[in-house]
């Protein structure tokens, strides 16, 4: 059993149709009912809007047509979702905002700061509307965020890796996945070294320590990266060890204007084997 989850936040983006699935929608509502958890189901499409007003009542009429489409495909995806809660005895709210970019994240930050976890599908493009809303969600929210890749719509933490450098990010992606690290069998803080030889600078002996105390069942485990690749050394870990789950914190260049993530969070989140618990 999980505790101390409480509440559960799912945001859906997309159109999905026959071809395309949520993961995290799947995903959230396993974990929500291993942990006695509600769950709130934001299934959120943006509202385009006429830059303009010189345009056609023609042109005008498409986004209106576009606009009713996308808020009715929302709609689809949250009755689904619901229903899907409801077989599962989970007590569900949902909700689909239709709105303007810029206030469609401030939604997503002003409910993600009410509960305990928010669970997003990943995707694999380096610059699209999902990714705005993690790096937001991330930075913003003050709450962890845990991106599913498809294929893993069901909650499984009986093998963790935290990756651990020492910094503050990464005391903090630890203390907020506590409730999941305690219900795994085995948590491995994995540190990874960059050069063959050299010693980490940050081992993990110290919070595998701390988190013993805490009734996690942790071992310290020190990787080599191959050609400087962290991101790659945590996925061959994670499919050695066989992961259920990596836990890290999340980095971003958050002096840019553009949005962009930092190395090995981009990484992972393009192509990771398992769900990524992220805080910052």
């Amino acid at each position: 059993m999980v505790q101390n989850i409480k509440s559960v936040l799912i945001g859906l983006t997309k159109e999905f149709g026959p071809d395309e699935a949520s993961s995290a929608l799947g995903y959230g509502l396993s974990l929500a009912q291993r942990a006695g958890a509600h769950v709130t189901v934001q299934a959120a499409s943006v509202r385009l809007a006429l830059t303009s007003a010189r345009v056609s009542k023609f042109a005008a009429g498409l986004v209106v047509t576009e606009n009713r489409r996308l808020q009715e495909l929302a709609e689809a995806a949250a009755r689904s979702a619901q229903a899907d809660a409801a077989v599962a005895g989970i007590d569900c709210t949902v909700e689909t905002p239709h709105l303007g970019y810029r206030d469609l994240l401030n939604a997503f930050r002003g409910q993600a700061r009410l509960n305990d976890l928010t669970i997003l599908d990943a995707e694999s493009g380096t610059v699209n509307l999902d990714r705005g809303l993690m790096e937001a969600l991330l930075m913003d929210s003050g709450r962890p965020l845990l991106i599913v890749p498809p294929g893993q719509d069901a909650f499984r933490a009986r093998r963790v890796i935290l990756a651990w450098d020492g910094s503050a990010r990464a005391a903090r992606a630890a203390a907020d996945a506590l409730p999941l690290l305690r219900a795994a069998e085995g948590v491995d803080v994995v540190s990874v070294t960059e050069e063959k030889d050299l010693p980490v600078a940050v081992p993990g002996a110290g919070i595998a320590m701390h988190l013993a105390r805490h009734g996690v069942a942790a071992t310290a485990l020190d990787v080599e990266a191959q050609d400087g690749d962290v991101a790659q050394a945590l996925r061959n870990t994670a499919d050695r060890s066989g992961a259920d789950m990596i836990v890290m914190g999340g980095y971003v260049h958050s002096r840019l204007r553009e949005m962009m993530f930092g190395g090995v969070t981009q990484s992972l989140l393009k192509q990771s084997p398992v769900p990524l618990f992220m805080a910052y």
